[in-house]
Parts: C-alpha cells; sequence; structure tokens
C-alpha cells in the first residue's frame, strides 16, 4: 500500500534515468499543503526536476545540470563562459538546496499515479520550477495533471522532447530565429528577449514580469500552458 507522509509539504513523483542524458534524477513536487511564497507565480504546486546524486547548487558548478537543463543557454556554466548575459533566475542555493537536502533525509514519500492525480486535483501547477519537465517521462506529468485546474511550463530541449508537450509548456526560446522554428515544430513561444528587442506580431509582454508592471501573477494569469491555455499568443520576458 502506498504511504503518504501526512503532514508532508511535498512527494517525489518519479525517480529514474533523465531522457536527456541517462543519468539519475528525481522529480519532487511541493506546496501540496502550504502556499508558495513566490509573488511572482502565486499559489501553484512547484515541481522540481533534478539530479538524484548530486545537489543542484553543486551541479550547476560542475555541468551536471545537463540532465535535467539540457543545453539551455541560460545555465550558468554557458552564461559565464559568454560573459555577457544574466544566467538562469533560479538560485539553486535557496528552494532547490533545500528540497534536496529533504529530499536526501528522506522527507517525501513516493506518490504513485493514482494519488499524484488526486494530489494535483483542482489545483494549479507549474512544471518545472527548476529543470526541464520534459527530463522525465511526459506519461507521469500528463497523469499527474490529468485532472488539474491548468498547468504552466517551459522546455528547452523542444528540437528533441516528445512533441507531445506542446500540449502542455512552452517552448522557451531566445531569438526570432529559434522562434520561427519552434513554431513550425509546433509550439507556443516564451522568448528571453534582450533589453531593446521589440516584441514580435504574435508576442505580448509576460503580465506578471516587471517591465509590463506585474499585472498579475502566474497562477491569475496561466497563459504558459501550451495548447491547453485558452490564450493563443506568444509571451516574451526581459531576463530577470
Amino acid at each position: 500500500m502506498e504511504s503518504i507522509m501526512p503532514k508532508s509539504n511535498g512527494v517525489i513523483l518519479w525517480r529514474g534515468s533523465s531522457l536527456i542524458d541517462g543519468k539519475p534524477i528525481v522529480v519532487i513536487a511541493t506546496g501540496l499543503n502550504d502556499k508558495t511564497d513566490n509573488s511572482k507565480t502565486g499559489d501553484m504546486i512547484q515541481t522540481w526536476i533534478m539530479r538524484e546524486d548530486v545537489a543542484p547548487h553543486v551541479a550547476i558548478k560542475t555541468g551536471d545540470d545537463a540532465s535535467v537543463c539540457g543545453d539551455c543557454n541560460l545555465r550558468p556554466i554557458h552564461a559565464r563562459a559568454r560573459g555577457k548575459r544574466k544566467p538562469c533566475y533560479v538560485k539553486t542555493w535557496q528552494a532547490p538546496r533545500s528540497i534536496y537536502a529533504a529530499f536526501k533525509r528522506g522527507v517525501y514519500a513516493t506518490a504513485y499515479p493514482a494519488t499524484a492525480r488526486k494530489l494535483f486535483a483542482d489545483r494549479k501547477v507549474r512544471l518545472g520550477s527548476y529543470g526541464n519537465p520534459s527530463a522525465a517521462p511526459f506519461e507521469i506529468w500528463m497523469n499527474a495533471v490529468s485532472d488539474a485546474i491548468a498547468c504552466t511550463g517551459y522546455v528547452h530541449n523542444w528540437r528533441t522532447c516528445d512533441r507531445r508537450w506542446s500540449e502542455l509548456v512552452m517552448a522557451s526560446v531566445e531569438t526570432v530565429a529559434e522562434a520561427i522554428e519552434a513554431r513550425k515544430l509546433g509550439y507556443r513561444l516564451f522568448r528571453v528577449r534582450e533589453e531593446g528587442d521589440s516584441l514580435q506580431s504574435r508576442e505580448i509582454s509576460c503580465p506578471a514580469s516587471k517591465e509590463a508592471g506585474h499585472k498579475t501573477t502566474c497562477s491569475s494569469c496561466i497563459a504558459c500552458g501550451g495548447h491547453s491555455s485558452k490564450t493563443r499568443v506568444d509571451i516574451a520576458i526581459l531576463p530577470h
């Protein structure tokens, strides 16, 4: 019989080999009982994809984050090499480090498919608060969010991952050329644009962003849900 810690704020959704490079990873969902204090996202279940054997704040230095981040240009190891652009906004030494430490202490029980559906039912879910959700099988996510109100998320490896991801998440792109390429593959887009780079004809500024005046939260907006969202335009944001 499956056992879920009654007072735990998180569960393990999946453990296995990364679909990106075959290394061991774990998917953890948090925010099941306590609301998140993330002012941008609002109240959403958060999910974290990380190496099972390397702490996330260490992985970004060694390059082991490739197992969950793929070849994303915003990985700190790439951003430092370019010496230009801000790296990924996720501060791995904060929430990801804490969640990884709790995982290592055995705080989180495993939620098998039926329980995962119940835990996510009637909730809004962020797929990949850290890491590409596509590093884990599409089926585990589709099952988990099947009774959820809505989900948001992004994949950086949109060229190579399962095309079904276009239903749930956005292709994360940085250039207009990438945007055109990803759109041809069937994705809606979330583009990180540079200062002075104008919005394209099908783009709007992220309503939860600083440049848009923080008009709303991700939880209220839910525009970044791929084709499952009612929103049809693409979203753009400045580095943050």
